[in-house]
């Protein structure tokens, strides 16, 4: 039963994925590109429209649509432009194939794993957008929070009414304090860093809890770090900006796998 739970998790995380990333594109369509003027009704948009080619705009078949194996039905390009399609899809829905996978292994109840599938979606459009252009949703930012507090309420701390429990205290305590902390850090910094970044740090530390959330921060340095410093050696990967830091994003990845520690 474990291991058959454990495919079915990451098959789940696999199609899951695929569905973050396309409304992460349509969200990063709808409102940001310099083409959201041309999308009317937005969230009939986002929320309605089919898979599409980004570069000829026409549907996907539905084979393209498998996860990890529609690449490559496909032969890795569109079916009807024939434009070379980016290994970026195989490869990200193979590591949240993974990523499933070794969530199972946690034995989550039905709860929990569904909060976790909804927060996979709401990091990955912060994830998403800020990679592609330094900002981070609003919308994604409230959703994560909305989250947070309702794992830390409902789930690790049912009973938190009753005052009775130093844990709830202790969540709530290093999560604040990192926001205070990441406000700190925005000051001394002239306002380089964003608002949206700070206000992210205290959705994941809700979500995360004490003492996980301790490492937050150091974790996401880490990743940032390093990705630049591979940045630096090969022009082949992207980077948004040559100064500035996407730090949404180390920040999501930081916490995906946090979560795994638990």
């Amino acid at each position: 039963m474990p291991i058959l739970f454990a495919i079915m998790s990451g098959a789940l995380f696999a199609v899951w994925h695929s569905f973050s990333d396309a409304l992460a594109w349509r969200i990063y369509t709808a409102w940001y590109s310099p083409r959201r003027k041309e999308v009317k009704d937005k969230l009939k948009f986002v929320f309605g429209a089919s898979s599409r080619c980004e570069f000829c705009e026409v549907k996907v078949p539905w084979y393209g649509l498998i996860p990890i194996a529609g690449f490559f039905i496909l032969r890795r390009r569109c079916a009807h432009c024939s434009r070379l399609l980016s290994w970026r899809f195989p490869l990200l829905e193979a590591c949240a194939l993974v990523y499933g996978v070794a969530f199972a292994q946690h034995e989550p109840s039905p709860l929990y794993f569904t909060l976790t599938l909804l927060t996979y979606t709401a990091l990955w459009v912060v994830i998403a957008i800020d990679y592609r252009m330094l900002l981070i949703p609003t919308e994604a930012i409230f959703a994560l929070l909305v989250l947070g507090l309702f794992a830390l309420l409902c789930i690790r701390h049912p009973h938190w009414y009753r005052f009775d429990n130093f844990d709830f205290g202790l969540d709530l305590s290093v999560a604040f304090l990192w926001y205070f902390l990441f406000h700190l850090l925005r000051i001394a910094s002239g306002y380089k860093m964003g608002l949206a970044d700070v206000r992210l740090v205290l959705a994941l530390g809700f979500l995360l809890g004490h003492p996980l959330t301790i490492f937050l921060p150091g974790v996401a340095a880490a990743f940032a770090i390093i990705f630049y410093l591979l940045r630096r050696r090969s022009l082949l990967i992207y980077a948004p900006s040559e100064t500035e830091i996407p730090f949404g994003v180390f920040l999501g990845a930081a916490f995906l796998l946090l979560n795994l520690s638990r």
